[in-house]
This record gives C-alpha cells, structure tokens and sequence, in this order.
C-alpha cells in the first residue's frame, strides 16, 4: 500500500502564493496526496488568490484552515493535527514563498517507504528565482545551513543540530509528530520551530530517524534575507535571545 500525503502551506500575505500551489499541483506523483492551506491571519488578497487558483482546477484537493494565532508554528500546527485528524499517515510542509521540484512528493513517498525507521526527513534549498533572488544566492543558501549547523552543534554540544530540516522543505510521519508533541505553537520571534521539531525528534527517537535527502529540492524565496540582511539574519539565527532587540522582526511567515 501507498502511504497517504498531506502537505501543508502555512500563509500569511503570500502573493506568490498561486505559485507554490501550481508547484504542488503539477507534482509528479499526486494519487493519495492532499493540501491544506493554513490561512495565519492574511490582511490582503491570499484567500482570493487561492480561490483563483482553485477555478477551473476541479478535483484538486486543497482545503483551506485558519489560524488567528500569529506564527508559522501554530500555523503549522493546527494543518498537521487536522491532517493527521483526517487519517493521513505522512505530513509535508512547504511555504508560502517556496515551490518544491516536481519529484517531490514522490520523492517523500519513496523515501518513507525505503526507510521503515524515518520519521523526519528533509532535503536541499535553492533560491526561488523571484524578485528576490540576487547573483550568488545559490551558493549562500548552502553555506548558511553550513554554518547554522554546525554553530549550533558546536555551540550546545549537541550533533542533533547537525540535521536540523527546514521548515519550507520537511515531512514527518503523523506517529512521531504525536509522539513528540509536533510544532511549538510558536512565532518567528519566540523560537524557530523547524529546529525545535527536529530537535524533539533526534531526541526522543534518536538521530538516526532524521535524514536530509540532497535530491529532495524546494525552491525558497530570499526575501527574509533581504527585509534582515545577511548580518542581522545570521543573529536571528545564531542568536536568538537578540530577536526584535536590533530591529523589527520582518513578520514573514
């Protein structure tokens, strides 16, 4: 039997939003795969883009949630639990402002099946090509999960950090996600919850139930990094007790 996949888009203010479900909905693998759009509070037009996007594409199975509570955690959260409510035994997550390759639920799926002890996997980030993107992001995405990684491994003398799956690019099997106690219902400003699930996982079902697929590719809009910049970003990430003390969070979810 072919496990069941939901992928849910937490969003709030996306107007790239067609984009990401045009990305999921020209996946190659699509049977038994199901999307849920978690709206976190939008004060512009996302529902109506997704209302756009759905016309003329009947029998597309998106469901759109809402969460008043701010914060792609909680966000994240309340898709996963209705997911996992509606019996589906694998839970992606992708962005807003990200568009995964078109292998890529399939990818998830087979990955899953090959491995009987994976409960968390996650893959490889490239630069969404948007108004963003600037000349040599796709060698600083890979240098900065470098970096990230191994600061924090380094830094709480923990090798689960090693492994840390980002939140853009991220399934998990719905068992572990209960077991672990899923998302912190979070905001950007309180905690990076991507890390704090991968660190639940490697901690309570030990390191080897992460893995990163490299061929397992999301492409990711830079535009946090540009509303940061990269020294401000890398405190953000680094430093996380400094968040809102030098500067305005950028509220991007």
């Amino acid at each position: 039997m072919v496990a069941r996949l939901a992928v849910v888009v937490p969003a709030f203010n996306e107007p790239s939003i067609g984009r990401t479900l045009e990305g999921l909905y020209r996946q190659h693998t699509r049977d038994g795969v199901s999307v849920y759009v978690v709206d976190n509070g939008s004060t512009d037009d996302t529902r109506a883009r997704v209302a756009r996007f759905l016309a003329g594409r009947d029998g597309f199975p998106l469901t759109v949630l809402e969460e008043p509570v701010k914060g792609t955690g909680a966000a994240s959260d309340t898709g996963f639990r209705r997911a996992i409510t509606d019996g589906f035994e694998l839970v992606a997550r992708t962005d807003g402002d990200s568009v995964p390759r078109p292998d890529w639920t399939g990818r998830i799926l087979a990955g899953f099946a090959a491995h009987p002890g994976l409960e968390l996997l996650g893959g490889r980030s490239v630069p969404l090509d948007d108004a963003y993107r600037r000349a040599g992001d796709a060698l600083v995405i890979p240098a900065a999960f470098l970096v990230l990684r191994t600061a924090l491994a380094a830094g709480h003398l923990d090798r689960s950090y090693l492994k840390l799956v980002a939140g853009h690019n991220l399934a998990t099997r719905a068992a572990a996600y209960q077991r672990v106690g899923g998302f912190p219902r979070t905001s950007i400003a309180e905690c990076d919850e991507d890390i704090e699930y991968t660190l639940r996982v490697a901690r309570t079902l030990g390191r080897s139930a992460v893995r990163i697929d490299r061929g397992l590719v999301v492409g990711t809009s830079m535009r946090r990094i540009r509303a940061y910049g990269p020294a401000r970003a890398a405190v953000h990430q680094l430093l996380p007790g400094l968040r809102g003390r030098l500067g305005r969070d950028a509220d991007i979810r």
